[in-house]
Formats: C-alpha cells, structure tokens, sequence
C-alpha cells in the first residue's frame, strides 16, 4: 500500500465519479481504476461498488474511508513539518483577536513566537467573536480566537480554555437582585450584546433553559462598556468572572450569585489550512502558552 492508493480511494469516495477523480489526481481513469483494484487486492476488501450515480462506499469502505483521511492528513503534516524545520517560517500571520490581552496570553504568546521563529511578523485584528469567524472564512485572518463553539465545519476549532460568565446589576440594585430568581431578573433591564457576540447567545441560551426572555433595553460590544454602562445605573449583563469580580471589588457593580455561564474559549482556523507551515508553527506555540500538549484532532 502507498499513499497514492489512499488518495485515489479518497477522491473517488469524495467524487463519487472515476472520471470526476481522474481528474482531481490528473490521471487517467484506467490508472486510477488499476490504484483502487490493487489496493482491494492488498486490502482484501471491496471499497465501492457501481451504483446508478456512479461510484458508492461499501459497508467495510466508508469504515477505511476515515482512517485514510486522517492517514493522508499525517502525511501532509509530516512534509509540512519538514518544510518548516528545513526552511523556517517567514512571512505575516493574522491573528484576530477578542477582549483584552491577559485573557488571551497575548504578551506570553508574542514572546514566544518572537523567540521560536524571529522571521514570522504578527498583526492583530480585534473584533468580537462574530467577526472573528467572519474574518477568518473570508481569509482576512489566518487564524483567531472566539469564546464560544463555532459550528461552521469549514472552521477547525482547538478549545484553549474555560470561560465562566457572572450576570451583574449595578451596585445600587444589590437589593433588588439578592434573593431573587430568575423571574425577578428576567423583568429588570438587560444590556445586551450584538448578536454576532457570543455573549448575546449565552445570554439568550441562559434565560431560556428557564422559559424567559432578557428585557433589553441597550446594546454595546465591548467588556469595558459594558460594565461602565452597568455602574452608572442602566440595566444588567453578562460579564466575564474576572471583569465582574474586579469591578464588584471596586464597588462598581454587584453579582448575581445563583447564575454561572460556563463556555469556552477557543483557537479557530480554516480546515484547509491546517496543513501550512506557518499555522502549524502558530499552533506549535499556542500550544505551548497555554500548556495543551498535543493539539488534537480539532473538532
């Protein structure tokens, strides 16, 4: 068996078509039928059998089918990590980002990178997570981080870190939140975010598993003015643990202590770039900063 054999029975699995796979491998259809035949000899199974829409799985094929996928997806990495340690990595990497530095490792994450591979230059984009996976799809950044699962299967997502998320009141409603339920809130305002923040479907999502509905009465996209807005009085929001437990401490606001939003935040790129130098190098090191061992196979 060679990795020629593997891709021919992946592009005709794929294609569906001997002829549409000839020409995705640029070979001719009567090699392309002699690579499957030899490696169903080899196998000792039957990949495909015709169909009236042309080339279909077996039962034992689309059980090989995956593990030649992820066999052929090994071999690209190998040759790419190859590159990578014969030539280096040069060139710009975009990263989108969200909130603020700390969260993100930024300054641990750059000097890294500065260290591992001086010839690769950074430039940030920062948006909300919304944007971020916007930005990513459309190739205005390589790669970025997002709180909260993304379920577009083009986006290849590597889960960083916890992210817990405490609904906060301004400081002078401490009265009119402590010892209430989810009723009580549901009916007092509520800051909202844009919906392409994740923190606008967490917040939906949260009041929802209580049949409720957030009365919003504003909208803003930035932790800061959130929790400004919060302080001088005008509803309540979501804000991340660590923003709201600063701001509790300096008397800004005041937490609601029965809700706790637990999500994620996560490391997203484009599936079909995974195989590149440069990302693989980028995630070498988040890897790294954030202490994850191996990568795995991102969902």
């Amino acid at each position: 068996m060679d990795l020629n054999q593997l891709r021919t029975f992946v592009a005709i699995a794929q294609e569906g078509n001997l002829t549409r796979a000839s020409e995705t491998l640029y070979l001719s259809q009567p090699a392309v039928s002699a690579q499957i035949k030899a490696l169903e000899d080899e196998l000792g199974l039957k990949l495909f059998h015709r169909a009236v829409r042309g080339m279909e799985l077996t039962s034992a094929g689309k059980i090989l089918f995956d593990e030649a996928s992820m066999a052929l997806g090994a071999a690209r990495k190998v040759v790419a990590r190859a590159q990578m340690l014969r030539e280096g990595v040069s060139g710009e990497f975009r990263l989108g980002t969200i909130a603020e530095p700390l969260i993100l490792r930024l300054g641990e994450f750059l000097t890294h990178l500065a260290s591992r591979h001086p010839d690769l230059r950074l430039s940030l984009s920062q948006g909300i997570s919304g944007d971020v996976v916007d930005w990513v799809l459309d190739g205005r950044i390589d790669a970025g981080y997002i709180i909260g699962a993304n379920e577009n299967p083009r986006i290849a997502a590597v889960k960083v870190a916890p992210i817990t998320l405490r609904v906060v009141a301004p400081a002078s409603w401490a009265d009119r939140i402590i010892g209430r339920d989810w009723g009580d809130i549901a009916r007092l305002p509520w800051i909202s975010t844009p919906a392409k923040c994740s923190f606008s479907r967490l917040a939906v999502d949260m009041f929802a598993r209580h049949g409720l509905a957030p009365q919003t009465v504003l909208e803003a996209d930035q932790e800061q003015t959130l929790r400004g807005l919060v302080a001088s009085g005008i509803g309540l929001t979501l804000l991340r643990e660590d923003v709201a437990l600063n701001a509790q401490a300096a008397g800004e606001l005041v937490i609601w202590a029965p809700a706790a939003e637990i999500s994620h935040l996560w490391f997203i790129y484009l599936r079909e770039k995974e195989d590149i130098p440069v990302l693989q190098a980028v995630l070498g090191v988040v890897r790294d900063v954030w202490k994850l061992g191996q990568v795995p196979h991102p969902g």
